[in-house]
């Protein structure tokens, strides 16, 4: 399990607990819950309130568990996570429009009319207008977190997993946030180093990728290897050490130290094949 699973999970956990939160509102509150942001339900119109209450806490409650299942299933896989997530939260909303004019209409007193209540026409079309700026405030928040959401994890996502090393007849290349191709011609030693980058001297960031976990990628610059690029995990050992004539060294180094080692063995075999 990756960071970007663990942060992808605790993204969507964190977003579920303001549905969790609804859920609880809804099911506490004494007057009749309301679905859009800015309007309102008459106690009036509902005839069990204890009732329409709980049945809005549990469409609220259902709604917070999905994001919850699609957190777990990002501990798994980050893409099935961000699926589920976006279908949760998009055409979801959809689904909770329905769901909730159902539950009004299972309650609604069908004798109901806006003129039991005093200034009716007042207070039909402040309730009107309040839903509609409810409407489109309720949209509006709800893209923001779907982008904001979907931003994150793509940024952890691709941060956090490991670099593709593609190698051909005349380049290596490295897929992947700050991914290059390296020409053969250019490349003046490759060697294993038994020890991890934290132990060689990681130094500061200048453009790159630090994540949650130990995973760098980018360009860093340290007193004692000078200007590098590093595509590793800070605590894993060895480490592949590339360097370049005129240009920056690069690292590498998987979480798997096994990995590391065939990934050394087969650039090697280019690399002397063309010494």
């Amino acid at each position: 399990m990756s960071s970007a699973n663990i942060v992808s999970a605790i993204c969507c956990f964190l977003t579920s607990l303001i549905f969790w939160g609804v859920s609880i509102y809804a099911f506490t509150r004494k007057d009749p819950m309301h679905f859009w942001s800015g309007s309102k339900v008459m106690p009036e119109e509902i005839s069990d309130i204890p009732a329409y209450n709980r049945a809005n806490a549990l469409m609220w409650a259902i709604y917070a568990a999905c994001m919850v299942l699609a957190g777990i299933l990002s501990l798994f896989s980050v893409i099935t996570g961000i699926i589920l997530m976006v279908i949760t939260i998009v055409p979801g909303i959809l689904v909770l429009i329905v769901v909730y004019k159902s539950i009004y209409n299972r309650y609604r007193i069908t004798s109901f009319t806006s003129t039991e209540i005093p200034n009716s026409s007042s207070n039909t079309s402040t309730k009107i207008h309040n839903t509609s700026k409810g409407s489109i405030k309720t949209a509006i928040n709800l893209i923001a977190t779907v982008i904001i959401f979907i931003g994150l994890v793509v940024m952890f996502y691709l941060g956090e997993k490991e670099p593709e090393v593609i190698i051909n007849n005349d380049r290596i290349q490295i897929k992947g946030m700050y991914g290059l191709s390296i020409e053969l011609s250019e490349i003046a030693d490759i060697s294993l180093v038994e020890k991890s980058m934290k132990e060689l001297g990681i130094g500061r960031r200048t453009n790159g990728y630090g994540g949650f976990g130990d995973t760098l990628k980018g360009n860093f610059n340290s007193d004692a290897l000078g200007e590098t690029m590093l595509f590793v995990h800070a605590n894993s050992s060895p480490t592949i050490k590339i360097e370049r004539a005129g240009k920056k060294d690069i690292y590498i180094s998987y979480n798997n130290a096994e990995r590391t080692n065939q990934l050394y063995k087969a650039l090697m075999q280019v690399y002397a094949g063309k010494k």
